[in-house]
């Protein structure tokens, strides 16, 4: 039974969805279409050959006080594989600390944001102390999704002794076929001569700030309805719907600024957002920080403009603005809301690039 399988990757894999496990998802999906035996974790599924499947576990948190009693469990998951992928950033390191030493499994760890100078200094002391450990091994491939993920790995206290590879975390989708979005919202959008669409995964902080830009967006959308034209709509996706209060919070913000009712709210997780990126003009990503983005990405795939804050380096085809400088993503915004579409070939180079990583290993 040992090393029957290829890759283990340690993220849960959409519901629910998001930048991280939906990219997770392709990724586990095309390894297993190239032949790969590749497994991940679920929190729910109503596939019944995939509940069956050995390649199949269900999700539980590896939480560092819990860590004494779940590590045996995941040492039986790891037993047949021959390399075990983290996508938790620096978190789980006990766990993964004995997988590497005990189990004796080639690790990768993928940190997919550029939070990490904060990440470190917060996390738990049981865990920086094996996260130290992790970073002085040999035996630990190092992946950040964006140089700048990559410069503040290189600026802690303790910096990996191991390449660190950036390599962003995408694989694209070729079905030509989208799922319909809600009929509700397809109205909203087709009465409206144009859209913008604005994604935010959770109500995340970093150092105090709001990562995701929520009052930005709202603010920036008041003054396209008073100075540009009211025929402009909204889509404020919400991933995160259990922050009842966050979101009540939105919603009188923007009672104050007069645009609650223009707006379409879509609360909760959108699994097929990548029809979204295709109906609206533009997306907007006011980001406070950031690292690589599937959102991103994948709506420039799908031809549709991207305006991003200048907090890091951008995908090719961003136009960027100057971050908190809202006259300035307005202005981006009224230039380019009537340009044309240009639907683009999907590009497979940051799937190559993981994969290469993969047959290395497995080389061994």
């Amino acid at each position: 039974m040992k090393n029957k399988y290829d890759v283990k990757e340690f993220c849960f894999v959409p519901p629910p969805y998001g930048g991280v496990s939906v990219y997770v998802k392709r990724l586990i999906n095309k390894l297993n279409a190239d032949n790969y035996k590749v497994g991940g974790f679920y929190l729910k599924t109503n596939d019944h050959s995939l509940k069956i499947s050995p390649l199949y576990d269900s999700w539980k948190w590896m939480q560092t006080y819990l860590f004494p009693i779940k590590i045996w469990e995941y040492l039986k998951i790891v037993r047949p594989y021959k390399i075990v992928h983290s996508h938790f950033s620096l978190e789980g390191m006990p766990y993964f600390w004995v997988i590497k030493n005990w189990a004796k499994k080639k690790i990768v760890i993928t940190v997919h944001n550029s939070m990490v100078l904060n990440s470190y200094a917060q996390t738990n002391v049981v865990n920086r102390f094996f996260l130290n450990k992790m970073l002085r091994s040999k035996g630990v491939c190092w992946i950040t999704v964006s140089e700048q993920g990559k410069e503040q790995l290189m600026s802690l206290p303790v910096q990996p002794i191991s390449p660190v590879h950036v390599i962003p975390a995408y694989v694209p989708i070729v079905d030509i076929y989208y799922t319909p979005l809600p009929a509700d919202l397809q109205k909203y959008i087709d009465s409206h001569k144009n859209c913008i669409a604005f994604y935010g995964h959770s109500f995340m902080q970093n150092n105090g700030i709001d990562v995701y830009g929520f009052k930005s967006i709202i603010d920036v959308y008041a003054d396209i309805v008073n100075s540009l034209s009211n025929q402009i709509g909204l889509v404020l996706c919400i991933s995160d719907n259990h922050d009842v209060k966050r979101i009540e919070e939105m919603h009188k913000y923007a009672k104050f600024r007069g645009v609650n009712d223009f707006i379409y709210w879509q609360t909760g997780a959108i699994d097929n957002i990548r029809t979204l990126w295709k109906n609206v003009s533009i997306y907007v990503r006011p980001t406070s920080t950031d690292g690589d983005s599937v959102a991103i990405r994948e709506a420039l795939d799908e031809g549709t403009i991207v305006i991003a804050s200048d907090v890091c380096k951008r995908p090719e085809g961003v136009i960027t603005y100057r971050f908190g400088d809202e006259e300035d993503l307005l202005q981006k915004i009224a230039v380019n809301i009537n340009c044309p579409k240009k639907k683009v070939k999907p590009n497979f180079k940051y799937y190559k690039m993981m994969k290469n990583i993969y047959d290395d290993l497995l080389a061994k």
